[in-house]
């Protein structure tokens, strides 16, 4: 609303409350204020698409300073694997044998890649005495 304080504390105090006038308080606006109800309209459309921009702006600077302190926390965690630190304490993590559990898991992986290769074998042997083979990129 024009430059009449009291028009646009007035203006702002209903579109707090009412963002989205219908018609009939769009004219009673413009008959209060002195105005059109096509610059009340307008004025809403405006104020709607700054009151956006201004709510998108906030958004994007807390999602900045979120982004900011994510990048800080991954340096420290990286940081933290290069020197072998713990993250909680930020003592010095001692170097320990295999666990029990992590060698019975290396040996059984070992041996199920053996197994695999012993049935591949034979699946190639059985093939070829048939005439076929394995298709191409298979073992």
């Amino acid at each position: 609303p024009g430059g009449d304080v009291g028009n646009r504390h007035a203006a702002r105090c209903v579109f707090r409350d009412c963002p989205y006038p219908d018609e009939k308080l769009r004219k009673d606006l413009s008959e209060r204020l002195g105005m059109s109800a096509q610059q009340v309209k307008f004025w809403f459309q405006n104020k709607r698409t700054f009151s956006k921009g201004k709510m998108q702006r906030c958004h994007t600077q807390n999602r900045w300073v979120e982004n900011e302190r994510l990048k800080t926390e991954c340096q420290a965690i990286m940081l933290a694997m290069q020197n072998n630190t713990c993250l909680k304490c930020r003592g010095v993590m001692v170097q320990t044998q295999d666990t029990s559990e992590r060698q019975r898991l290396y040996t059984e992986n070992m041996r199920l890649k053996e197994e695999l290769l012993h049935s591949t074998a034979y699946l190639k042997e059985g093939l070829r005495r048939n005439g076929m083979s394995l298709p191409w990129g298979c073992y």
